[in-house]
């Protein structure tokens, strides 16, 4: 459906490249989250494939045709690719109904197409409105509508929720993509919120300094994650450095890197022969409540400070942490 093959794109003539070699394909009908910090290169992706920059290096091709190479460039309006802003991007003096309609003029049947879409939308009675009428999740919801109205080949969702409230955000979330599974249209979804990602995508592709560091199945990069930056993007995550192998009795390979997530670190585990294999003692230096657990910021004898969670309130000032050696996480250097 989609097949990106080496794109590189640099802003000052190669001395630097916000995206380096990227190279992924993509399903019909698929969802694929692309995840990564700020500056990982997902803005300059997406720009890439809807056509408002062109590549220095490598193709993007849709539905066996060639959109843009060194060579050829297809224009943003004959890509057949829907866009979602995080700004939504509505035009505050027309109607929901002229919204929609505006970017399929020319199609036949192009009032019906709109009350589809409101339809589709949960809007049906809303189209004389104007988008400063609407609440937030339902301005959304028209620039989903206005986006899938042209039918494109693929819909790219820019941080669609990033502008909105933890509780709104997962509703909204879900509104969303039940809609967008009812049209069957693939699916590339941008967010640095991999709770997101991992609620709706089929795969996430995630972007480090512009490079793929790793493409999976949601379940894979959470416990087979190819480096310490995936495993840290889908939870916290401690690097076992040589002070904590020290702490922790536990030598490892000195060619590889090593690291535990927060939540596999015991806090005064009862038998230290059955429930840990590695153990060491901290000094608790501040209780946090959070809720029915209590974070827990410890100093290890090496001076290593941890953070680890627990729901016991009865702790004292001295504990025991410890962890298994199968839940410890290593990488190739």
């Amino acid at each position: 459906m989609l097949t990106i093959k080496s794109l590189s794109k640099s802003f000052d003539k190669g001395k630097n490249y916000a995206l380096e070699d990227v190279s992924f394909d993509l399903k019909a009908g698929d969802v694929c989250a692309i995840v990564g910090e700020s500056g990982s290169g997902k803005t300059t992706l997406v720009r890439l494939i809807a056509g408002l920059e062109r590549p220095d290096h490598g193709s993007i091709v849709l539905e066996d045709k060639v959109i843009a190479s060194v060579d050829k460039f297809v224009q943003p309006e004959k890509r057949k690719i829907g866009l979602v802003f995080q700004e939504y991007a509505l035009f505050p003096h027309l109607t929901i109904f002229d919204n929609i309609l505006y970017g399929i003029s020319k199609m036949k049947n192009k009032k019906a197409r709109v009350q589809e879409m409101l339809d589709l939308v949960g809007l049906s009675d809303m189209g004389k409105r104007y988008p400063h009428q609407l609440s937030g999740g339902q301005q959304q919801r028209v620039a989903l509508a206005r986006a899938l109205a042209p039918k494109p080949s693929l819909l790219i969702l820019d941080e669609p929720f990033s502008n909105l409230d933890s509780m709104l955000r997962t509703q909204l979330r879900n509104e969303v993509f039940d809609i967008i599974k009812k049209t069957g249209v693939t699916v590339l979804f941008v967010t640095h919120d991999t709770q997101d990602a991992l609620s709706v995508a089929d795969e996430i592709l995630i972007l480090q300094k512009g490079k793929v560091v790793q493409k999976d199945a949601a379940a894979n990069l959470y416990v087979k994650p190819n480096n310490l930056y995936v495993a840290s993007l889908f939870g916290d995550t401690v690097q076992i450095n040589k002070n904590l192998q020290t702490a922790f009795h536990c030598p490892l390979k000195e060619d590889c890197c090593h690291a535990i997530r927060n939540e596999k670190i015991k806090v005064n585990p009862t038998t230290y022969d059955s429930d840990c294999d590695y153990i060491t003692t901290a000094q608790v230096i501040r209780k946090v409540v959070l809720g029915d657990s209590i974070q827990l910021l410890l100093k290890l004898e090496s001076g290593e400070q941890l953070t680890v969670m627990t729901k016991d309130a009865n702790i004292s000032d001295t504990i025991h942490i410890g962890f298994n050696s199968k839940d410890i996480l290593e990488f190739n250097q």
